[in-house]
């Protein structure tokens, strides 16, 4: 057993819990404290399932180069997907690739190079094996190299790939198993699952297969309608357009009861949900199973009967604490259960760094690593909150769930942080201002390209614009500010809107 009694032990190496752990080592430099943790990592480097996922190399996140200011201001990170988030900003994908959409190898150089640098205390090859809580309230982290004790668990162990229960699944090929495309030359596919992982499949082998065929019971959904990046990207889409203009291809909305080996392929019984419960065999010769990624928690299952969330995710509190078990964490992808299919981003480094970020500030918190979020502003409240809504990345790239809160203090207004909205809503406070970045009911319109806009109504505000919450002893009360076309929030056309919505807490005027 490692005798040392850690404040923190972060379980996985990968982007969550890097970020995690590099915006706690620099709260504690700020204040002259060595920090006191432990990076558990299973394989021999940071950010090892980056060396197999995506399959075939690309990543999906956009890695923007130029937007009008400097790479490493907040206004730029707003477009940038990949980078963690440090003070210093010396360490961007921008370094790594030049691509739009980067090789994944260079999360895996970017990641070491940023643990190097921080000299972030990292145990690899060693495996979790389990977790239990001793008499005193300590956590005991199991491990292939010992046992870890530890006041704090965060678990941010990313997510692994789905088996659905279907007869005769064993005989096809899993997604991370897939053969180089040449493979799949002049072959008919099919590929069971319509998600990003799924299409990525079929862009792959779009020039080499016949026929290729995606089928799950749900149909496609596109990015650009739903405004979820967990959703088709349009970068894989070229398959649902195939399928549009009849070009040996289909999307199959259907349940799978049965895949048979036969001779030279697969014969794949389907049902398909549109077509009052036809049931066909279709004859294929290869499958491809890219049926999506759930966490594997299985031995927190074990020691601690934890919850879950949408049956994907664990079930986690506004601060990313575990419903049932007190002091144990979660950071990365896990942490997408509260947000999941939503305009927000916590499945996906742009959107779980900032939950990375607020948990290592509640962090701090609780080991006494600082005594408080609550900062003085050094300017003017309506001018900060302008900026906040020009600037923060935060608030546009986890829309409707992180925001900056603010509070009158006596004749002040003070920051108390980032938050999430969960967090907010659930606090026992009042003269408090909550600002987000948010759309509003966008899914009423069926085309995505021709929404209506009513200019001179922000309640009717459809695409990402500011919301200021406003809690006091009436309750929550929501105010929207309108949309602007590149979200530009001007001062002679806002900061009057801004200021009415604060003198409602300092003056309690009526809302």
């Amino acid at each position: 057993m490692n005798k040392s009694i850690y404040d923190v032990v972060i379980i996985g190496g990968g982007p969550g819990g890097v970020q995690t752990a590099i915006t706690y080592y620099e709260l504690c430099k700020e204040q002259n404290i060595t920090p006191n943790i432990a990076i558990l990592e299973a394989s021999d480097k940071a950010g090892h399932s980056f060396t197999k996922f995506p399959v075939h190399g690309k990543l999906i996140s956009n890695n923007k180069l130029y937007t009008g200011k400097a790479p490493e201001s907040r206004f730029s990170e707003r477009f940038d997907w990949n980078s963690l988030i440090t003070n210093e900003k010396k360490i961007l994908m921008r370094n790594y690739s030049r691509h739009f959409y980067p090789e994944r190898e260079a999360v895996v150089n970017m990641l070491n190079d940023l643990v190097e640098a921080y000299e972030l205390p990292v145990h690899t090859n060693t495996k979790w094996t389990g977790t239990s809580k001793t008499e005193d309230g300590l956590f005991e982290v199991h491990t292939s190299k010992g046992v870890f004790v530890t006041r704090y668990v965060v678990v941010a162990t990313g997510l692994e790939p789905v088996t659905p229960d279907i007869p005769g699944i064993d005989h096809v090929t899993k997604y991370e198993d897939m053969h180089a495309k040449e493979y799949y030359r002049d072959k008919r596919v099919l590929i069971l699952g319509k998600g990003n992982s799924g299409t990525e499949c079929a862009q792959d082998i779009l020039n080499e297969a016949n026929v290729i065929m995606l089928a799950s019971p749900s149909s496609a959904r596109l990015a650009f309608k739903t405004h979820y990046v967990g959703n088709i990207r349009a970068v894989n889409s070229i398959i649902a357009e195939n399928y549009q203009l009849k070009h040996q291809s289909a999307l199959l909305d259907c349940h799978i009861r049965n895949i048979e080996k036969v001779e030279d392929g697969f014969d794949v019984t389907v049902e398909y949900i549109h077509a009052n419960g036809e049931v066909e065999t279709l004859f294929f010769n290869e499958v491809v199973a890219a049926t999506g990624f759930k966490s594997s928690l299985q031995s927190l299952v074990e020691d601690f009967d934890i919850k879950w969330l949408h049956n994907k995710f664990p079930s986690i509190s506004g601060t990313f604490e575990s419903t049932e078990v007190e002091g144990l964490y979660f950071a990365g992808a896990q942490t997408h259960g509260l947000d999941y299919r939503t305009t927000t981003t916590s499945g996906f480094i742009h959107g779980f760094r900032y939950n990375s970020k607020i948990l290592a500030h509640h962090l701090a918190e609780k080991t006494g690593a600082i005594d408080s979020r609550s900062k003085a502003l050094t300017m003017p409240v309506e001018d900060y909150v302008l900026e906040e809504l020009n600037e923060s990345p935060d608030l546009w790239l986890q829309p409707g769930y992180v925001g900056q809160l603010l509070k009158l203090q006596g004749d002040n207004w003070i920051s108390l942080g980032y938050r999430t909205k969960n967090e907010f809503v659930e606090m026992n406070d009042e003269s408090l201002l909550f600002l987000t970045m948010e759309y509003g009911d966008i899914h009423q319109f069926q085309e995505s390209f021709s929404i209506p806009r009513e200019p001179g109504d922000p309640d009717k505000s459809v695409h990402i614009h500011p919301v200021i919450r406003v809690k006091d002893d009436r309750g929550i009360h929501a105010f929207n500010l309108e949309e602007h076309l590149e979200s530009r929030f001007s001062k002679d056309v806002y900061l009057p809107e801004i200021k009415k919505i604060i003198m409602t807490v300092e003056a309690k005027q009526p809302v």
